[in-house]
C-alpha cells in the first residue's frame, strides 16, 4: 500500500460513557489534522475525551489495532475491574 492510499480517522472517545465517535477523512491528511487540532482545542479545558488521529487501510483495521476505543467498556467499568 502506498502512502497515498492510507485513510485517516479522527476518533473521539468519551471517557465517561466509553463510546467512540469516528470521523473518516479518506486520504485527506490535511483536513484530518485540522479537525484533530480543533477537537483538541475544544476539549482542552475539560479533558472529557481521548482524541486521536489514526491512519490505516480501513476502519476495520483501526478497530482491531485500537480495540479499546470500540469495545464498549467505559473507563469506570475498567477502574472497577482493576480494583478487583
Amino acid at each position: 500500500m502506498s502512502p497515498d492510499e492510507i485513510k485517516h480517522f479522527l476518533v473521539v472517545y468519551d471517557l465517561a460513557t466509553g463510546k467512540a465517535e469516528v470521523q473518516p477523512f479518506g486520504t485527506d491528511y490535511d483536513a484530518a489534522q485540522k479537525a484533530y487540532a480543533a477537537a483538541e482545542r475544544a476539549d482542552a479545558d475539560e479533558a472529557k475525551f481521548d482524541i486521536v488521529l489514526l491512519s490505516a487501510d480501513s476502519l476495520e483495521t483501526i478497530k482491531q489495532t485500537h480495540s479499546s476505543y470500540f469495545s464498549g467498556t467505559s473507563s469506570e467499568q475498567l477502574r472497577e475491574l482493576l480494583a478487583s
